[in-house]
């Protein structure tokens, strides 16, 4: 069975951008960060590993916060980075990746995280 066989999942990446913003009144601008809003690499295929999920939820005011995180394979050389957001095709939700890892030169793991307001890690 090869890999390719194993990526059952669709999903795009967004990589996050510095974004030089002047809030007006002649002030001068800020540096902030957002996602374009193409993604940078469209409809990859990959697999999310739904049984390694876990997921927390933490009181806090005004709203309990859900975090969840779960493992995401891709094929080699795919451009992935930390904090791109990552969007599943088949179900729509959002997550932030953590650190890719290259395993062996076969294909590349990542870590998602997925809390109820996204934000980059």
């Amino acid at each position: 069975m090869a890999i390719e066989d194993f990526f059952d999942h669709r999903c795009d990446i967004y990589h996050l951008m510095r974004e030089d913003t002047s809030p007006g009144y002649a002030l001068p601008p800020s540096s902030g960060f957002k996602y374009p809003e193409s993604p940078d690499v469209p409809g990859i295929e990959c697999h999310f590993g739904v049984k390694n999920t876990t997921i927390r939820i933490e009181q806090n005011a005004p709203d309990d916060d859900m975090d969840s995180s779960i493992k995401l394979t891709l094929p080699k050389g795919t451009d992935v980075r930390l904090n791109d957001k990552i969007i599943s095709k088949e179900s729509g939700l959002e997550y932030t990746a953590g650190l890719p890892r290259n395993i062996r030169g076969h294909h590349i793991t990542v870590m998602l995280r997925r809390v109820s307001r996204q934000r980059p890690l």
